[in-house]
């Protein structure tokens, strides 16, 4: 499988030491072939397409070639951030409108099972205990992160996280983080 991480739409970039230098190492010790690419078009070339917080929106091209990439049985994981933050949910959600998902603009927060702080609630991904900061809400489709609120739910090939930093360098060895960040890359869902 042949995985691609976009910095097409102002997305975190994987090559950014700081924030991904550890998911990047987990890929590499798991044998996962993990790229980057700045080009929209050529992200087809691959069968796992990431869009990790993207900024800059979809254009009415790009939707027509995610849906085209779905189709073809390419896998695309679309991760957002709680509140709306720098309107990408709204980016995202110009996607996910075809699949019958949705990331609202709202914020869970767990006073009860976190890891430390509200804002770091615990939710359940089948056997794996994970925490999804920073996390808003998803809609439609099969939840598959579930906790204080649904923070992952998939359809067809489409991923959609409420969060895009569960997998940072700070929350990847959280809980079991690095299991759910190692399943999302070999495509499981």
């Amino acid at each position: 499988m042949r995985i691609v991480w976009s910095a097409s739409r102002g997305e975190f970039s994987i090559g950014d030491y700081y924030y991904f230098s550890k998911l990047t190492k987990i890929a590499e010790n798991e044998g996962l072939e993990l790229g980057e690419e700045k080009v929209f078009s050529k992200l087809g070339d691959y069968d796992l397409i990431i869009f990790n917080y993207p900024e800059i929106k979809f254009s009415a091209s790009d939707l027509l070639k995610i849906r085209k990439w779905v189709k073809m049985g390419k896998k695309i994981v679309l991760a957002a951030y709680y509140l709306n933050t720098d309107r990408v949910a709204e980016n995202v959600n110009r996607v996910l409108r075809f699949f019958g998902l949705k990331v609202n603009y709202d914020l869970i927060k767990d006073e009860e099972r976190n890891a430390g702080d509200p804002m770091f609630p615990m939710a359940k991904c089948g056997d794996l205990e994970v925490v999804m900061p920073c996390s808003a809400s998803v809609s439609g489709g099969e939840s598959f992160i579930v906790g204080r609120g649904v923070f992952g739910s998939k359809t067809r090939g489409v991923l959609a996280l409420g969060t895009c930093v569960f997998w940072d360098n700070y929350s990847i060895g959280l809980a079991n983080n690095k299991e759910l960040a190692i399943k999302i890359l070999r495509g499981e869902f």
